[in-house]
């Protein structure tokens, strides 16, 4: 793309090309109660770079999930120079989520210009600050509380009881998640380890919902233990917290804690109005009846006839009788 090299990178891919017997909408065919197809249901995306400027690698195991048309179709883009935002060598990673439309041109560029800017960013100009781990973006919240509420008290305990994220044995690893904040419009996720068989809190990560939406930023510790610092490495497991926050989001939207972002569509140009020339009608004249026009005649004008006119006679003839039977019978 514009004589470099872009690279898109997925997860576990699911969906049949067009071509494929296993592209209809429906699984086993039409019933009553159908069931359609993953590939129509996960249409919604996310794209992020493969190494944020938190460090975190996105795209590279088996938690990620990206749907085959929606991988092509980002790729054929690149490739027409249909995004404008894009930018050559870029290294992104595509992740689907719930949503039965399709991106529509204005959210695909939206995604590639916030990757880009993401990429823009050096983490040298965020030194002394919490690197932004996550941010996703609600054109409304009705109650920012009780979006905190559900995150801390629905999604993020399922989190953290998977097998990702509780299976880990050794190290520091995520272990529950608080609603804090004057508002209760926070989360803090609390990382933990085992030093001296006693558990210290040596890392955070902190979500904070507004009005227009949630965004993830990597805290420090317990600082008496020598954890107050904020790391500049990722947190084990962060970055499957990260991409199972886009899913938060998405979720989110779909039970209407938030509402969809509104991307403003081209404006297109107004047409001229066309005015229409009427022509005016003309007034027929008057019918003339075909006795006025050949104007008036004798019998019009009262005259008659001099003579009677012979009609003509019919004149009678008598057949001769051709046999005694004729004549028989006229007798």
């Amino acid at each position: 793309v514009g004589g470099g090299a872009s690279v898109i990178r997925h997860g576990e891919l699911f969906g049949a090309a067009e071509s494929s017997p296993e592209s209809s909408p429906f699984m086993g065919g039409p019933k009553r109660d159908p069931t359609v197809r993953e590939m129509y249901t996960l249409r919604s995306v996310r794209i992020d770079p493969t190494v944020s400027t938190s460090g975190n690698v996105a795209g590279v195991d088996g938690t990620t999930r990206s749907n085959r048309l929606t991988v092509g179709e980002a790729t054929s883009r690149l490739g027409l120079g249909k995004v404008k935002s894009a930018t050559s060598n870029m290294d992104v990673s595509l992740s689907s989520f719930v949503g039965t439309a399709p991106p529509s041109d204005e959210e695909w560029n939206a995604e590639f210009t916030r990757v880009a800017e993401m990429m823009a960013s050096s983490p040298s100009n965020a030194r002394g600050s919490a690197p932004v781990l996550f941010r996703a973006e609600f054109s409304s919240v009705p109650s920012a509380k009780r979006l905190a509420e559900w995150v801390a008290v629905k999604w993020a305990p399922a989190i953290l009881r998977s097998y990702d994220i509780a299976g880990t044995r050794v190290g520091a690893r995520p272990v529950y998640a608080i609603q804090t904040g004057e508002e209760g419009t926070k989360i803090e996720i609390v990382w933990q380890e085992l030093v001296d068989f006693q558990s210290v809190t040596s890392g955070k990560m902190i979500i904070e919902v507004d009005e227009s939406g949630m965004t993830a930023v990597r805290g420090g510790g317990d600082a008496s233990k020598g954890y107050g610092g904020v790391s500049n490495k990722p947190l084990p497991g962060e970055d499957i917290l990260v991409r199972r926050l886009a899913d938060a989001a998405s979720q989110a939207v779909e039970k209407g804690l938030a509402a969809k972002p509104k991307l403003a569509k081209k404006e297109v140009a107004a047409k001229k109005p066309v005015t229409t020339v009427v022509a005016k009608e003309v007034a027929a004249p008057p019918a003339v009846s075909s006795a006025e026009a050949s104007g008036p005649g004798p019998r019009g004008a009262g005259a008659r006839r001099s003579s009677e006119r012979s009609r003509g006679s019919r004149k009678r003839t008598t057949r001769k009788p051709s046999s005694q039977s004729d004549a028989d019978k006229e007798a």
